[in-house]
């Protein structure tokens, strides 16, 4: 059973020992065509399979086991990794054990114009609310889509609306200067605020080498600061405006447009080549996320679905944000790291 820090220790040493032995494999193709279960098959070797690894608490009969730090492994398709490598595939690394768990790919989890689904507090986090506050719907002016905002940041003088980039900006295609609404549709009064800056999304040729991204995130100015309510998110009432770090094992909590209030805990942290899939099956977007945080379930209730991109992520016990939330596949959730996404606009939560 190896501490938090031997795990922190040994994870950077076991990545280089893998991707060695990635590239002395045949590597034919890492991926040739989409499962019909949103994951990918036809694998030229079982380390092929590998795509994503991280920090976390290892699982055993479904839960996480207290204190017992792994190098967790994620693989696309549940196979078996051999036995060629002992080094990578085996028990541990260094007496860090390595746990493989399946993970297929991530979905990012916008909207598209639906039926409403039901939520914690059934069916407010898809109103209008004002003034407006966290942790309910938002969306470009005009578009067929909704997200959630996540939280007010500031800097100096001035605030923000938070949230993602495939949210404020649709992948990068929406121009400076989109008009952001709440709740969503083509009402010029529903105006809230106005897109001035995300961070680019690189996506993945197929054949090529996968760019890496490290947040899906953008902000929009807020017209007038009395539209908003500082501090406060829906449903969760008063939050902590201070930073913390997620740790595997922590409990959280979030408020989004589509499943409300829900809580989960953190299986994994600073995970890198979590693979998303912007587009569909047919026709796959994909990107590839570097220093993503896992969120499991809790509840037979998923953390988030669909309509909840852009919640932040608090730890339950301090009510302090850690994390944006952008992608996931109904069982696991992911978040880009909060501390990264201030640093990028310059900005801290209000």
């Amino acid at each position: 059973m190896a501490s938090f820090e031997e795990a922190l220790a040994a994870i950077d040493e076991y990545r280089v020992t893998l991707l060695d032995a990635q590239h002395n494999e045949n590597q034919a193709k890492a991926w040739e065509f989409f499962s019909a279960r949103g994951g990918m098959s036809a694998f030229a070797t079982p380390l092929t399979n590998v795509h994503a690894t991280g920090i976390g608490l290892r699982i055993r009969d479904g839960s996480l086991i207290e204190n017992d730090f792994v190098i967790k492994v994620f693989v696309f398709d549940k196979q078996d990794l051999g036995n060629k490598t002992p080094a990578i595939t085996g028990t541990d690394f260094h007496g860090v054990g390595i746990d493989v768990e399946y993970l297929p790919i991530q979905v990012a989890l916008a909207k598209k114009k639906a039926k409403a689904l039901a939520s914690t507090t059934p069916g407010q986090h898809q109103q209008q609310q004002r003034p407006v506050v966290p942790g309910i719907q938002i969306s470009p002016l005009g578009v067929p889509y909704f997200g959630t905002l996540g939280c007010i940041v500031r800097r100096n003088s001035e605030f923000f609306a938070l949230s993602n980039n495939h949210i404020l900006a649709s992948l990068n295609r929406l121009p400076i200067g989109t008009q952001i609404v709440q709740p969503s549709g083509n009402a010029p009064n529903n105006v809230f605020a106005t897109l001035i800056d995300f961070e680019p999304l690189r996506f993945t040729i197929p054949g090529s080498a996968a760019p890496r991204n490290r947040m899906d995130a953008a902000i929009a100015s807020i017209s007038d600061p009395n539209s908003v309510q500082l501090g406060v998110v829906f449903g969760l009432g008063r939050f902590t405006p201070q930073l913390v770090a997620p740790r595997p094992g922590m409990n959280v909590v979030k408020s989004g447009r589509t499943t409300g209030v829900t809580k989960g805990r953190i299986k994994a942290i600073g995970v890198q080549g979590i693979t998303v899939n912007y587009g569909s099956l047919q026709n796959p977007i994909i990107s590839v996320f570097d220093n993503c945080t896992l969120i499991s379930n809790t509840t037979n209730t998923p953390f988030a679905l669909p309509g909840d991109s852009g919640a932040i992520i608090f730890e339950q016990s301090s009510a302090r944000p850690l994390g944006l939330l952008f992608a996931g596949d109904g069982t696991t959730t992911n978040a880009n790291d909060l501390a990264s996404i201030c640093t990028r606009f310059n900005a801290i939560p209000a």
